[in-house]
């Protein structure tokens, strides 16, 4: 660990993705050195390292919409491989890369009579090794993506390479079923159709509902526009029963209305630990689409010296959005340490 007990840190960084990382960089050039960043994934950019290709571009906008750097962390736009350079680069340059303890899962964050925030963590998320780490700050930085529900139906030894929670083992010219039908799933079925690469898979969509209801609006516009031009086949309103192995060696998808499909890949985006719960758990309100109601200068929620940045406050998944988040969070921290 490399905070002493009882210390306090000036900052606790919650999320070691690009708004954690450039937070964390952020502080240390103004000064604020007591810092420690937590993550539940065993290195920093944990979403560039699973769901970017080999050699994919990284870009710093997003879905064409243009944003320029505020801050002093910024970029040059390269291949997923140089991205990670960059940032490593970056890390070492401000002296901070032994201020991030991996493998870590928060619980909650709880904010005390004497204005301290107690951070709740466990080592893997083992529940009997809880520990807690005291904070005058606190900056959520975790993103929308969060720990995998599993479907009820058991998943055939067999076919375990083929079942998955995310498109990192997809491969180009597969028919590749999408289950769910949140925010996740819509991003994996268009983010797979727009995918540089894979070009040639066949992806369906399958959800339980016939229509979308639980979608943020540019999700639900993004999927009903691959919908009906028929980009994203269409298998929703029907559940999945079982899947077992088919005679061509692939994914026999059984559904409960009696019909059956055949697939070389499922990807399932069934929920489970948001966002949502870590705030609820901390005390921040939420509006419209399970959004913190949050300060638009400075990132700070109702609960003072709690802030939040980066995907879990916008639709916009631009990694530059999420720098200049860092750099107006950490403004406002510094102001008021001083």
């Amino acid at each position: 660990m490399i905070h002493e007990n009882g210390k306090v840190v000036d900052i606790a960084i919650i999320g070691a993705g690009p708004g954690g990382m450039a937070a964390a960089i952020e502080a240390k050039l103004a000064g604020i050195e007591n810092i420690v960043v937590i993550d539940k994934a065993p290195h920093h950019n944990d979403m560039i390292h699973k769901f970017y290709k080999k050699g994919k571009r990284v870009d710093k906008d997003w879905m064409g919409i243009k944003f320029e750097f505020t801050g002093n962390v910024t970029f040059e736009e390269c291949s997923k491989e140089e991205y990670i350079e960059q940032m490593d680069k970056k890390l070492t340059d401000a002296g901070v890369l032994d201020r991030f303890e991996y493998n870590h899962e928060i619980m909650r964050v709880e904010k005390g009579e004497d204005g301290l925030f107690s951070i709740i963590y466990g080592t893997d998320g083992v529940d009997e090794a809880l520990e807690t780490l005291k904070a005058r700050n606190v900056i959520l930085s975790v993103g929308r993506m969060g720990k995998p529900n599993k479907p009820k139906y058991k998943f055939p030894r067999e076919l375990k390479d083929v079942l998955n929670f995310n498109l990192s083992k997809v491969q180009n010219g597969e028919h590749v079923m999408v289950v769910g039908g949140g925010d996740t799933a819509g991003e994996y079925a268009y983010g797979l159709v727009e995918m540089e690469g894979m070009e040639d898979c066949v992806v369906t969509l399958n959800y339980r509902k016939a229509e979308i209801t639980r979608m943020n609006p540019i999700n639900t516009e993004m999927c009903t526009k691959y919908l009906d031009n028929g980009k994203i086949v269409n298998k929703m309103g029907v559940d999945v029963e079982s899947v077992e192995p088919s005679a061509a060696g692939k994914i026999q998808v059984n559904f409960t209305d009696g019909s059956t499909g055949e697939y070389d890949r499922a990807v399932y985006a069934l929920g489970g630990t948001t966002p949502k719960d870590i705030l609820v758990n901390s005390g921040v309100k939420t509006g419209e689409w399970d959004v913190p109601v949050y300060n638009e200068a400075t990132f700070e929620t109702n609960v003072e010296g709690l802030y939040t940045i980066g995907d879990v406050v916008t639709d916009q998944g631009s990694i530059a959005l999420a720098f200049n988040h860092a750099s107006d969070a950490v403004k406002d921290i510094a102001s008021k340490l001083k």
